[in-house]
């Protein structure tokens, strides 16, 4: 089914209601392991929302009803991060994003390859100088890193992520989609003819 009206509009206060909800809901709570009570969620994405933290964290729209969350930064703006994903050696100037689908009825339909791709596309657009863009998947989590590669990432590594967050507990796989693909490396000359 083609999402109807898919738009991201930046995350307000407003919404921490519904963010709690979603956070809480056992399908997004298996792989996004995050503190649902009121004031985590101000602790979490109040500073993003004042403009206190470089992420920048969206509302996914579809017919004007939010469904889903998304959220982007940079590598550079986070070293612990960029330090745990380069065992993939992955660009340090690369982009990374995380997604959710709130609501569980509109899991299993496709919509999170448009989500993705459409975050991708505006990636691109809103910073021309990023090359890549990275992502951390649980193994376990397949309808999330089949997602990412109907949206055109590629798998580059898989194995424990040394972080943190609640959520990379256990082995992960990253994947990357890059602006301009890497050039592949040159053909060998042909052997001399004997």
């Amino acid at each position: 089914m083609t999402p109807v009206g898919l738009r991201f509009r930046p995350l307000a206060r407003d919404d921490f209601g519904l963010l709690s909800e979603w956070l809480a809901a056992p399908h997004v709570q298996r792989w996004w392991r995050e503190d649902h009570r009121p004031d985590a969620v101000e602790a979490n994405y109040g500073p993003a929302v004042d403009g206190d933290d470089p992420t920048e964290v969206f509302v996914v729209e579809e017919g004007g009803q939010p469904i889903g969350l998304v959220q982007r930064g940079r590598l550079a703006d986070d070293p612990e991060w960029r330090e745990a994903l380069a065992v993939a050696s992955t660009p340090d100037d690369a982009a990374t994003i995380d997604y959710l689908i709130g609501v569980e009825a509109r899991t299993g339909r496709g919509l999170g390859t448009e989500i993705i791709r459409r975050l991708v596309e505006d990636t691109w657009a809103s910073y021309p100088e990023v090359p890549a863009v990275v992502v951390s998947v649980q193994q376990d989590n397949r309808p999330s890193w089949r997602a990412l590669e109907r949206a055109g990432f590629e798998r580059v590594w898989s194995g424990m992520v040394d972080s943190g967050d609640p959520s990379d507990a256990g082995p992960s796989h990253v994947y990357v989609q890059y602006r301009d693909p890497p050039a592949p490396p040159p053909s060998p000359p042909p052997a001399p003819s004997a």
